[in-house]
C-alpha cells in the first residue's frame, strides 16, 4: 500500500487556518496574547482583566484576509447590564404594589 495516505495524515491537522491570534495592551504595562475563532468573543473575555480606568485597548492581530490591524478599541463591548455600569450611575426604581 505505497503512496495511500492514512487518515490521520489527511485529517490531522496542527493549527486552524481560521483561528486568529491577538495581542491586545492597555499602551503601558499590560499585555495579553490570545488564540480563537472571533475577535470579539476574544476581546470581550480579556476586557475585564484589563487594569481599573482603562478606556481603551490597543488590538493587533492579522484578519484572514491578510491585513495586518493595530487599532485602539473602545472599552467596553457587549451589553451594557452584562458587562457592568461602569460609566453610570444605578438606576433606582420604586415598584407600586
Amino acid at each position: 500500500m505505497t503512496g495511500t495516505a492514512s487518515f490521520g495524515e489527511l485529517f490531522n491537522k496542527t493549527t486552524s487556518v481560521r483561528k486568529l491570534k491577538v495581542k491586545l495592551s492597555d499602551g503601558k504595562e499590560w499585555s495579553v496574547e490570545k488564540e480563537g475563532l472571533s475577535f470579539k468573543k476574544i476581546f470581550k473575555s480579556e476586557q475585564g482583566n484589563a487594569p481599573e480606568g482603562t478606556r481603551f485597548i490597543r488590538v493587533e492581530y492579522t484578519n484572514r484576509k491578510g491585513n495586518a490591524i493595530d487599532r485602539w478599541q473602545k472599552v467596553p463591548i457587549g451589553r451594557f447590564k452584562k458587562v457592568g455600569n461602569w460609566f453610570a450611575p444605578k438606576k433606582t426604581t420604586t415598584r407600586r404594589y
